[in-house]
């Protein structure tokens, strides 16, 4: 075989031969690897179980997530957002600045602001309703403030 072939020849030949066989023998295997993946011949899937069972564990959670997220967010406009205090001494002949007006404010401005006027006798406290940052009753210089750092402080 190798008389009327020069032996460079020989050797090209061997080795496309040899290559082919290679060749052959890997995509042989890759054969295998792919097929190993592929649906059975009955067009239908064997699903492995635990991974069924994992799946379906996964998208329940999921499913109770977005939920609660649905809830949190339809919540967090009606929720305290904003709060500001004023401490202050209405009353020059008591010594501390006992007193005070606190605003709280949920995401749309609505509110209320609360003044608690403390003397010697006692206590008052007094509400005032806020809707969409303003009161429809008059507010003093703190309630003002106290609802102007709720306002700026609401997120």
């Amino acid at each position: 075989m190798f008389t009327s072939l020069g032996e460079a020849q020989a050797w090209l030949i061997v080795f496309i031969l040899l290559s082919t066989v290679e060749a052959l023998i890997i995509l042989f295997a890759l054969g295998r690897m792919l097929g190993g993946r592929r649906a059975p011949a009955s067009g239908t899937p064997t699903p492995d179980p635990a991974l069924h069972r994992d799946l379906s564990e996964i998208g329940a959670r999921l499913a109770a997530l977005e939920q609660g997220v649905t809830r949190v967010v339809d919540a967090l406009p009606r929720s305290i957002q904003g709060i500001g205090v004023v401490r202050y001494n209405p009353f020059p002949e008591m010594g501390s600045n006992m007193s005070f007006s606190l605003a709280l404010l949920d995401g749309h401005a609505n509110g209320v602001v609360l003044s608690v006027l403390t003397n010697r006798d006692g206590s008052r406290v007094y509400g005032k309703a806020v809707e969409n940052g303003n009161s429809s009753y008059p507010l003093s210089d703190e309630e003002r403030q106290a609802l102007a750092l709720a306002r700026d402080n609401r997120r």
